[in-house]
């Protein structure tokens, strides 16, 4: 099977010729987020661990702006995120479930303690790209706070 970095170049040679604009411009931004990486690694290219967290990035990015463009009513904007995010949600890994994130909490806790910093790094180390780190956060902190 390809690895992440030659399925998303032949993605964008696809698009490229099928005129794709929006599709073209989306993967443009995610090579160049890859290479950046790569850079700042000092690595020629990435595995798909390392590309992973670059493609999440890139979703959490369109999140926001879908986020802001409701809250400016900028329809616009929204269906270009909207449509970037959907792109970009293709070449994650399916996202886990919050009862699935609540085993890795408990796991996590029973592992590590009940301290918030190192439960949210054992679970996003275990969830590998499968889970928004907000969401995780939001999740960790309801079930670390005390009950009254």
């Amino acid at each position: 099977m390809a690895t992440l970095t030659e399925r998303i170049e032949a993605d964008y040679k696809t698009a490229l010729k099928a005129g794709e604009r929006r599709r073209v411009d989306t993967l443009r931004l995610v090579k160049a987020a890859m290479q950046r990486t790569a850079i700042e690694k000092r690595k020629e290219t990435l595995d798909d661990q390392e590309v992973l967290p670059v493609i999440a990035q890139q979703a959490k990015q369109r999140r926001e702006t879908i986020e802001a463009a409701k809250q400016g009513r900028r329809d616009d904007v929204l269906a270009q995120a909207t449509e970037e995010l959907a792109l970009l949600n293709g070449y994650l890994p399916q996202q886990l479930s919050p009862e699935t994130l609540q085993q890795l909490i408990e796991e996590a806790i029973a592992a590590v303690g009940p301290a918030q910093g190192p439960v949210m790094k054992y679970v996003m180390g275990k969830a590998a790209g499968a889970a928004d780190g907000k969401t995780v956060s939001q999740l960790v902190a309801e079930r670390l706070k005390p009950k009254a």
